[in-house]
């Protein structure tokens, strides 16, 4: 599955894997076992929540090793959608994906009301959701990731060519 035209269409998603990409960066600096590396590893995990899907068979399957001229693996190729934890405790996954949405969706516009896009994201109960969105946006606050405005979400003429 390509995932690229969704995430950059989608700037909160985008922002969230790219403060993702830099902790990812940070912990391979950090020694096994260490009390930041863990501490780190947990921010990764409450990021990761609000990417996209967890990877599937197919994405495990496309899974492969980087070597380098020795035969000596130095990495490995694998999905955007791999992850740190592959079961977190609490809600199940889906819930807090279409969290993000549905606050993308918000986002993007402002004037529908959350029950409007409680029941678009197939969600019971718009109070739930918006308590979720205020889980979200604690992330966020501590990640120190800048929520998108209205406008970041209008097609710009560039971006327009680029999906069509």
């Amino acid at each position: 599955m390509f995932d690229l035209p969704y995430i950059l269409s989608h700037p909160l998603l985008r922002s969230i894997m790219v403060r993702h990409a830099e902790l990812k960066e940070q912990l391979e600096g950090l020694p096994q076992g260490s009390a930041e590396r863990k501490t780190l590893e947990k921010r990764i995990s409450r990021l990761e929540q609000y990417r996209l899907p967890k990877e599937d068979e197919r994405d495990a399957e496309q899974r492969e090793d980087v070597l380098d001229q020795s035969g000596k693996k130095i990495g490995e190729r694998h999905s955007l959608r791999k992850r740190m934890i592959d079961r977190r405790r609490g809600r199940p996954e889906e819930f807090t994906i279409r969290t993000r949405a549905a606050y993308e969706e918000k986002l993007a516009h402002p004037e529908k009301v959350w029950r409007v896009i409680a029941a678009q994201f197939e969600l019971n109960d718009p109070l739930e959701l918006r308590r979720a969105v205020r889980r979200l946006k604690e992330v966020l606050k501590s990640e120190g990731i800048r929520i998108p405005k209205p406008e970041d979400y209008r097609p710009s003429s560039g971006m327009k060519s680029f999906f069509e």
